[in-house]
């Protein structure tokens, strides 16, 4: 596993291990999959715009989504993770696919995972 896939892999566990702000481990749980949900946004749409690395993105949104279903389970998670995608796509549509892009790239700059090659 390389760099970028531990540390996806140490912040995914590190949310799910230690509360943050009195959050639940569900609402937790639903954190992540707003994460895995925006990471499968940036691989479907943000390619077109951007150089990405679709390998990290997907490690990061998978990952992110085998924690969150440990808590709320797999019939949950899904279900979840679907009614989160619907949401995070039209957010997209109605934002517009390249200003979308735009700001997941800046707010991504410093991350240490780099989705965003340029």
């Amino acid at each position: 596993m390389n760099y970028r896939a531990h540390v996806a892999l140490a912040l995914a566990v590190s949310v799910y291990a230690v509360p943050v702000h009195a959050q639940t481990q569900e609402e937790q749980a639903l954190a992540l999959l707003r994460a895995s949900s925006a990471q499968s946004a940036i691989i479907t749409f943000c390619g077109k715009h951007y150089a990405i690395d679709g390998t990290t993105a997907l490690r990061i949104s998978q990952t992110t989504r085998d924690v969150a279903t440990k808590v709320l389970g797999q019939e949950g998670a899904n279900a979840a993770f679907k009614d989160e995608l619907a949401r995070r796509y039209a957010e997209v549509k109605e934002v517009g696919e390249l200003q979308w892009c735009t700001d997941q790239r800046e707010a991504s700059a410093k991350d240490e995972a780099r989705i965003f090659k340029d």
